[in-house]
């Protein structure tokens, strides 16, 4: 154990000379600044929590600039000195005003930043995703409970092999193999949805401290755990809704400033988020203002982080989505209007949105089908707010709602700009919350209802009223797919025959949308639409701009003439398949005379064409 502890003191003060060494080089590190109160800039997978080696890029700004991609790859491409850092893992790294930063990495996609200095801030630690899933990761989970994951080392970063991690005395045991991977296939009976029982997980090995955690929430399927062997176990509960008398944010202290969009847009969600962190493993949460460590990951990292922490896994698809809404555009929010207190946009506790290393199967699902996706009000996102139950009724619960006057079977709080709200799904319930915004209890309710309704629904019904509410009751839902490009081929056919539809379709989000769907009409003049819908079928669409297409069959009976092409982009919210008023519209576009039935005109390519023929409004 002394030889183990004697070996890394010398790799970390190797490393450290090294990286003194560039950091001088570079004119990063002041030589009067001893190395020791010097930040770290540390890189590690996000799946794993291994370390990684990247490349890093940035460059000082003045003022406030958003972490969008556009803008930061604009600002490392202008006229300001630009830095460039070969990084093996951790580099310290002294800066004394704002930085803009892009790394990249063989194998991970590129993450963009803004680092914000801050007195007694130790370091930031940015979260990677890999292009790929790691292989083993792809083993099924089929119905039991599987708790997987990777160990590692805390200060270092490197994998553990031979850590035994158990569920409790007596049950099955995992060793971690060379790479720090582990997996513990458990045999269970149907998670209870509305409170499973807790779960404890033990890890150990030789020359470290026990690890143990004992507040782990289960859900069918796979639970996945980033283990820091080294680093203190978690004492402050992983689940707001553990503790009798959670801590709730605040109101709304800014008045709804107004946030920064990129290009003018506000359904455009920024690639990252900084979380404050009680330490560089970012696992230990800790309260606004008080995070010596920031964590900076994807958004949607964050979201398939968080929503286990705040919503219970183990609850249904349309709960746990309409939580990813909510919880994806609350952080976002605070990534545009970044607090003054420090290198953070948000902690990673109660005070704000807990936030912790686990991520589970049904978390996951709920995140990849909303990517993206927020609330937006006023024009900008929505600072989207939710509690555990919000049902206006005092009990024994704590209940921290400042108007209670909505009365039983109403959410709402309206001295703080909520305004009542029929919520039947909670009648009897304590107020167990602030009122404000989405109840998390009523979205498990209202998917245990008859009908169950989708996510879509409920962030309608708590976040508009379904299109009737007023003051902060007025949030709609953002458009996170659209259609830039248009294409028919070929555009003059007869009766019976089919044609095929191409879009140039834009995602916002970073992630995939696999439940794409790609609706189609035909009209001539105001005779009734020819629909497809047996040529309804889900598409997969990637981040950025890509193509993607659908055929249409044109009935053996339609009329020859000129028609006008209806295109929409659906989110497939039921996930059956099928279009249908459940289902999230996203974009429309018409296309006046685009196809020719039992005619000679040719169609030409693309909105260039229409735009030409029919008018820019087109």
């Amino acid at each position: 154990m002394a030889m183990k502890s004697i070996n890394r003191t010398r790799l970390s003060t190797k490393l450290r000379g090294r990286v003194a060494a560039g950091m001088l080089l570079a004119g990063l590190l002041p030589v009067a600044v001893a190395l020791a109160q010097v930040p770290e800039l540390i890189l590690r997978d996000a799946v794993t929590g291994l370390g990684v080696t990247g490349r890093v890029t940035l460059a000082p700004i003045e003022g406030q600039l958003a972490p969008f991609r556009e803008l930061i790859d604009a600002h490392l491409s202008g006229g300001q000195p630009i830095q460039k850092l070969a990084v093996e893992t951790r580099v310290a790294l002294a800066i004394e005003q704002p930085h803009a930063l892009r790394v990249k990495a063989m194998g991970y996609r590129p993450l963009h930043t803004v680092l914000r200095p801050s007195a007694d801030h130790r370091g930031w630690t940015l979260l990677l995703e890999p292009l790929e899933a790691p292989g083993a990761m792809a083993a099924r989970a089929d119905d039991r409970l599987v708790i997987d994951g990777w160990v590692h080392d805390h200060q270092t970063f490197e994998p553990l092999a031979g850590v035994a991690v158990s569920v409790g005395p007596g049950s099955a045991l995992a060793l971690s193999d060379p790479g720090g991977y582990f997996r513990l296939a458990l045999d269970s009976t149907e998670t209870d949805r509305r409170r499973p029982e807790l779960i404890t997980v033990q890890a150990g090995k030789s020359g470290y401290p026990d690890w143990t955690r004992t507040d782990l929430l289960p859900a069918q399927g796979r639970t996945t755990l980033r283990i820091s062997l080294g680093a203190p176990s978690p004492k402050v509960p992983s689940h707001r809704q553990l503790g009798r008398e959670p801590v709730w944010p605040a109101a709304d202290p800014s008045g709804h400033r107004a946030p920064a969009a990129a290009g003018g847009r506000a359904d455009q969600p920024p690639v990252s988020i900084s979380v404050g962190f009680g330490d560089a493993g970012c696992s230990q949460p800790c309260c606004t203002g008080n995070c010596p460590y920031s964590c900076t990951m994807p958004l949607e990292t964050y979201v398939r982080r968080g929503i286990g922490d705040e919503w219970i896994a183990s609850w249904s698809h349309d709960a746990l989505a309409a939580g990813a809404v909510a919880y994806r555009s609350y952080g976002a929010w605070h990534v545009l209007n970044p607090p003054a207190h420090g290198a953070y946009d948000i902690c990673s506790s109660p005070c704000c949105q807990m936030n912790d290393p686990d991520t589970h199967t049904a978390t996951e699902a709920a995140a990849a089908a909303t990517a993206g996706v927020m609330l937006i009000h006023q024009g900008g996102v929505f600072r989207s707010e939710y509690s555990a139950q919000n049902n206006c009724l005092q009990g024994e619960m704590s209940c921290s709602n400042a108007d209670l006057s909505c009365g039983d079977g109403y959410a709402g709080s309206p001295v703080t700009g909520w305004p009542c709200l029929a919520d039947p799904v909670g009648a009897g319930q304590d107020c167990f919350g602030h009122g404000r915004g989405m109840s998390q209890w009523g979205n498990h309710f209202w998917t245990q209802a008859s009908p169950a309704r989708n996510w879509k629904w409920q962030l309608n019904h708590y976040y508009n009223d379904h299109g009737n509410g007023s003051d902060l009751r007025t949030a709609v839902i953002s458009q996170v797919l659209s259609i830039e490009g248009l294409s028919v081929s070929p555009a003059t056919i007869q009766p019976g025959q089919s044609f095929t539809i191409e879009i140039d379709g834009r995602n916002l989000a970073a992630d995939t949308h696999e439940q794409v769907m790609i609706g189609a009409s035909l009209r001539r003049g105001t005779d009734p639409f020819i629909d497809d819908p047996d040529n309804d079928e889900p598409v997969a669409l990637p981040p950025g701009l890509s193509s993607v297409s659908r055929p249409f069959d044109l009935p053996a009976q339609a009329p020859a003439g000129s028609y006008a092409l209806w295109v929409a982009l659906w989110i497939d919210v039921d996930r059956n398949g099928q279009i249908s008023g459940e289902d999230l519209s996203q974009h429309l576009v018409i296309a006046e005379n685009a196809v020719t039935v039992g005619g000679d005109d040719v169609f030409r390519d693309r909105f260039e064409w229409a735009a030409a023929r029919f008018g820019a409004g087109w």
